[in-house]
């Protein structure tokens, strides 16, 4: 079994010392080979797109160089219910599987499965509680001829492009690299003009 080690901390005056500990009694325990690691110092609050370490993780995931990692807890993962899943999901995607060494869970086996079954779930009430107060924020927004956050709202074209992509067989990812605009963009898109894409 490959192995690789996902470590994050959130400041320069945290030392991820603790989580390789855990994780490498946890690799001899299991007799896995370790053939990789992956460190970083980043805030949890910052997206994949802030984390090179975890984005050099993802691709080498595609590259099959691996076939699990293990982290110290969730949170490792992702600033979120949301951002941990779409991380799970992602290497799953790939048939890599995670091993969180805190809470023992093992998404290669039935209850691991289960465990992100359930996280699913809640990452999608997470989901649409936020996109709910961004739509409601974005028609204030509108009725007061504003803009939302620091660029301008998506023009019609833009969605149509969005749910032509979809319509194609385009994953999230795909469209977000194509026409450059945010997974949760995309997301609140289908969601609020092709509702049956969610």
């Amino acid at each position: 079994m490959r192995v690789v080690k996902y470590q994050r901390v959130s400041t320069t005056h945290q030392d991820v010392e603790n989580q390789t500990q855990s994780l490498d009694i946890q690799i001899e325990r299991l007799d896995w080979e370790c053939v990789g690691e992956y460190k970083e110092v980043e805030s949890g609050m910052k997206s994949k797109d802030h984390r090179p370490q975890l984005r050099r993780l993802l691709r080498d995931s595609r590259l099959r160089r691996f076939d699990r990692v293990i982290v110290y807890s969730l949170d490792r993962l992702g600033r979120s219910v949301v951002d941990v899943i779409n991380t799970m999901n992602e290497l799953e995607e790939v048939g890599v599987n995670v091993f969180v060494v805190k809470n023992s869970i093992d998404t290669s086996t039935s209850q691991g499965k289960l465990f992100t079954y359930f996280c699913s779930i809640f990452g999608e009430m997470e989901r649409d509680m936020i996109l709910s107060r961004q739509s409601s924020s974005i028609e204030r927004l509108r009725e007061k001829n504003q803009r939302w956050g620091k660029g301008k709202l998506l023009s019609n074209e833009q969605r149509e492009k969005i749910i032509n992509l979809k319509e194609q067989g385009y994953s999230y990812r795909k469209i977000k690299d194509e026409l450059k605009v945010s997974l949760g963009t995309i997301s609140y898109t289908l969601k609020n003009f092709k509702p049956h894409y969610e």
